[in-house]
């Protein structure tokens, strides 16, 4: 019994590694999470990029749409037993409203989150007295 146990082991421990190699690798397309909303005019994004620098993501706007990526270099390590992380993220996320380009567009990455906030086109916040 005991010989079998080494062959059951190291395919069972090649299939985890399959496993985890797929999961990074849809991982890199669903992440980051999002969340965007209108708040003063504005269209504001945000995405959760923990473990990312500021100097390595990247945001290009057009008036339909937004396109976030980054990347990290990832150090070889001896005796990785799991790494899900993804070491590369693309997100493409299609506008719900015109932007005005002309206005000035605004991007912060704190804390592991990145805000974008792009305003609307057309769209004016009214104070009421």
């Amino acid at each position: 019994m005991a010989t079998m146990y080494g062959p059951l082991k190291f395919m069972a421990d090649e299939f985890m590694k399959n496993v985890n190699d797929r999961a990074k690798e849809v991982l890199t397309f669903l992440y980051p999470p999002v969340k965007m909303y209108e708040s003063g005019g504005e269209l504001v994004i945000e995405a959760d990029m923990p473990g990312f620098e500021k100097k390595d993501i990247k945001v290009t706007a057009n008036r339909y749409s937004i396109d976030i990526s980054a990347s990290r270099k990832e150090e070889e390590e001896n005796n990785v037993f799991l790494d899900q992380r993804p070491s590369k993220v693309f997100k493409s996320i299609k506008l719900p409203v015109d932007i005005d380009m002309d206005a000035p567009v605004a991007a912060k990455y704190a804390n592991g989150v990145l805000t974008v906030k792009l305003p609307i086109k057309g769209l004016k916040t009214l104070k009421i007295e």
